[in-house]
């Protein structure tokens, strides 16, 4: 689960937590979507590698970006996909927890945070890609001038 210093800027996911922001309406789980694909990403996902630009690494890790920001994950950062369009995002060593909702559109990946307050209301749109185990996804985001992506397995 991406993490950073600065606030408003955590996770998205995360990978991302991870995650553009945009002025999305009502986020809920697309019916219109085939069955496999949304429920290829149901669950609960555990973060294994961080990748920031052209350089990944292993979880638990950081980076420090271009801007000074730290994006970090822990070895145990997990998020939970929801049926009912919802998502829980765990930071391990830490209170903190993103919760809000999901939906697929295609292979992009738009949540909206309900909490915690610092990015409440922020809108994230990512590209996912699931592997052709449906074992692993990745989350891949822009965030400025910044590739972020954030690769999970299943827990």
């Amino acid at each position: 689960m991406v993490r950073e210093i600065r606030v408003p800027r955590i996770f998205f996911a995360s990978a991302g937590l991870l995650f553009v922001h945009l002025a999305l309406g009502c986020m809920s789980a697309n019916p219109s979507l085939p069955n496999s694909t949304t429920s290829a990403i149901i669950g609960e996902w555990r973060q294994v590698t961080l990748r920031l630009g052209d350089e990944s690494k292993t979880c638990p890790t950081y980076f420090i970006a271009a801007d000074g920001d730290q994006i970090s994950c822990s070895s145990h950062d997990t998020v939970e996909f929801k049926l009912d369009g919802t998502f829980i995002a765990k930071f391990s060593g830490s209170d903190i927890q993103a919760v809000g909702s999901w939906r697929l559109n295609g292979s992009t990946l738009l949540i909206t945070f309900a909490t915690p307050p610092e990015v409440a209301g922020i809108n994230r749109s990512s590209m996912l890609e699931v592997g052709q185990d449906a074992k692993t996804i990745t989350i891949k985001s822009i965030n400025g001038n910044m590739s972020i992506a954030e690769t999970y397995v299943r827990e």
